[in-house]
């Protein structure tokens, strides 16, 4: 099923003028960031001494994770080339692969944000007492 035309742009298209297709929409800058704000808010109201290493582990093994998923994906992904030999294709191309980079880092922000978030719950676990070889022994990624 294809939009009507309230779904697409009239662009010319003459002699030699491919079709441009315009519905497609960049991804939201910072979409994760309110959920992200929240989650570290509640899980700063119920950090204490027991849990802080814990927490901080947790969101560096989840970045660790995604980060290692993200490179292994993006470094293997060569575009999304052309569908076919129609003129609209090599533009399509070019604009999905836009967004597939726009995505990606969007992902990699999203990944420095739960380092930061780690690295704040650090300042926390020194005012519990932790010295700085128990907190980097809370977390070791693994090799």
């Amino acid at each position: 099923m294809f939009p009507g035309a309230a779904g697409f742009f009239k662009r010319p298209h003459g002699t030699g003028r491919a079709p441009t297709l315009d519905a497609m929409t960049a991804p939201e800058v910072g979409a994760h960031r309110p959920l992200l704000d929240a989650a570290v808010s509640a899980l700063a109201l119920q950090v204490d001494r027991h849990t802080v290493l814990a927490a901080r582990a947790a969101l560096l093994a989840e970045a660790d994770r995604l980060d290692k998923n993200l490179q292994r994906s993006h470094r293997d992904f060569g575009g999304v080339g052309r569908c076919g030999g129609d003129p609209v294709s090599p533009e399509a191309a070019s604009a999905f692969d836009e967004r597939i980079n726009a995505l990606v880092n969007q992902c990699l922000a999203y990944n420095r944000d739960l380092r930061a978030s780690a690295s704040a719950l650090d300042v926390t676990a020194r005012a519990y007492g932790y010295t700085d070889d128990e907190i980097a022994a809370s977390f070791r990624p693994p090799r």
